[in-house]
């Protein structure tokens, strides 16, 4: 009997841990003398469809890539609060800040569940 609730306890922290799983992915992107730029973002593979819960970051909106093509952007600091609430598919995805006019570098964190 005792066998029996430790398996029905694992199962059930199991599946609610499964539900509650986040994941992170971010990027950054630094300009240099001129118009050459360096982006950065290391690809997140994703299990299922996830959605964005957050958005935080020093930039002037973003893009997502997914399987190392353009999935969705939004482009302007003012959308980027629009992409909360946006899914994302089973894939392997990063993501790269645009840069404010008068900065030289910027970063974007987006969080999924």
């Amino acid at each position: 009997m005792k066998k029996l609730l430790l398996l029905i306890l694992f199962f059930v922290i199991w599946v609610s841990s499964s539900f509650a799983q986040q994941v992170e992915i971010s990027g950054t992107q630094r300009r240099f003398p001129g118009r050459n730029a360096e982006l950065s973002s290391v690809k997140v593979r994703i299990p299922k469809t996830m959605t964005i819960v957050s958005v935080t970051g020093n930039n002037n909106g973003f893009w997502i890539t997914k399987n190392g093509k353009s999935e969705k952007a939004f482009w302007t600091e003012k959308q980027t609060s629009d992409a909360v609430g946006y899914k994302l598919t089973k894939g392997e995805y990063q993501v790269f800040p645009n840069i404010k006019s008068d900065e030289n570098s910027a970063s974007v964190t987006i969080k999924l569940q």
